[in-house]
């Protein structure tokens, strides 16, 4: 049963996430072409969609509270696939536009919110690995989907390839409401699962809090993650542009960037595992001190050239993973069963917003320089601040 759990939460975010965001820039290219949407407008579709995920991921606990998991899971599938559907009838920037609000609402409903209360409801050890695996649900939307969605275009059109995830996403989501259950309780596993957790907890060390942190460290907490989620949100999203704009070839940089999408797809899976192995102390140190050396080898790109961007691209994607499986562990480990809702909600308001309010940071700071490497730079610094953050509440905490 926990194995369909996991598959479940994998599917919920590859179809919310993987579609809406981390496989979407494939379409990017022909939406611009459309008459009447343009660069600007391409611009814009995104915008919406990240404003409308903001906004959903704030509503997410009352929306919650009202609806099982399972029921709001699959709800959230409904409403990307709906969003590709419109896509797919788009041919102006409006109807682009209302494409976004539909997939930004599935993205804030049945994203990683969702993911780590379901995660957190039927595990009680194992978690780190679970959330990982989980959380490769993205990557591999990241890696196969472009591919994909490219190969439709050209073959047929642009609008067949909307219409094709929004099939997809309806299947899956088909998927999901036959296999996912809310917590164990509502399988009768509510014994059987207790027995689980005492077997999944031993040789552990990630297992669910039971008292949720003070608010002291509750706000160096969320800083700390809405640091995190302009460093890791921003930073993907401008590999590509700082390879191109620091001489890497075009064909070039696009390997790379498939590189770094490989290298997180894994590191989401490894976080988790190391995570369990050696603790979110330890472990936060770790993949914090990758992610530092591939933020500081961004900033040599221009001075190392290819060989320097093919291990910043490793580095960087392996250290992204800590703002996403890191995020949902931390949440997990640091909340009360009455309170895991309401934190893990803050903690994923605090990941998107930090996304979104720095989203502009790099061609601002690159008209200034000439470069958008004095942005990974900045990164960079802000990431040894973001571990320092972490170690502190976990002092406090005292886990080791």
């Amino acid at each position: 049963m926990k194995a369909r759990i996991v598959l479940c939460c994998f599917l919920l975010l590859f179809v919310n996430q993987g579609l809406t965001a981390t496989s979407f820039n494939v379409f990017q290219t022909y939406i611009v072409t459309v008459p009447g949407v343009g660069d600007v407008g391409g611009s814009v579709v995104l915008t919406v969609r990240t404003f409308v995920s903001l906004v959903a991921i704030f509503f997410v606990g009352g929306f919650y509270k009202r609806v099982s998991l399972r029921a709001g899971a699959t709800l959230a599938m409904l409403f990307t696939a709906a969003g590709f559907f419109i896509y797919g009838m788009a041919n102006d920037l409006v109807m682009f536009c209302l494409g976004s609000v539909f997939t930004g609402i599935g993205y804030g409903f049945g994203g990683m919110v969702a993911m780590t209360m379901i995660i957190g409801n039927w595990f009680r050890g194992h978690i780190g690995t679970m959330v990982g695996i989980a959380g490769m649900g993205t990557g591999v939307a990241s890696m196969v989907m472009p591919v994909v969605a490219a190969a439709v275009i050209e073959a047929t059109s642009l609008s067949t390839a909307f219409m094709l995830e929004g099939a997809l996403a309806l299947v899956f989501a088909g998927v999901v409401v036959a296999l996912l259950r809310s917590k164990p309780e509502d399988v009768g596993m509510s014994v059987q699962e207790e027995r689980d957790a005492y077997a999944d907890r031993r040789g552990r060390k990630v297992v669910m809090g039971t008292t949720t942190i003070g608010t002291h460290d509750k706000r160096l907490m969320v800083a700390c993650i809405f640091m995190v989620g302009a460093i890791c949100i921003v930073g993907n999203s401008y590999f590509s542009v700082l390879l191109t704009s620091s001489g890497v070839a075009l064909g070039t940089a696009a390997a790379l960037t498939a590189v770094m999408g490989l290298a997180l797809t894994v590191s989401k899976f490894a976080t988790g595992w190391v995570f369990d192995l050696i603790g979110t102390k330890r472990g936060s140190i770790i993949f914090f001190a990758i992610y530092f050396v591939g933020l500081v080898l961004c900033f040599l790109v221009s001075v190392g050239g290819a060989v320097d961007a093919f291990f910043a691209a490793v580095f960087l994607g392996a250290g992204i993973a800590v703002g996403n499986t890191g995020v949902s562990i931390w949440a997990l480990e640091l909340s009360s069963p009455s309170q895991r809702l309401k934190l893990v909600r803050d903690f994923q308001v605090a990941f998107a917003f930090g996304g979104f309010a720095f989203t502009m940071l790099p061609g601002v700071l690159a008209n200034f320089s000439g470069s958008y490497g004095i942005t990974y730079l900045i990164f960079a610094v802000a990431s040894v601040a973001c571990l320092a953050l972490v170690l502190r509440v976990y002092k406090d905490r005292g886990r080791a």
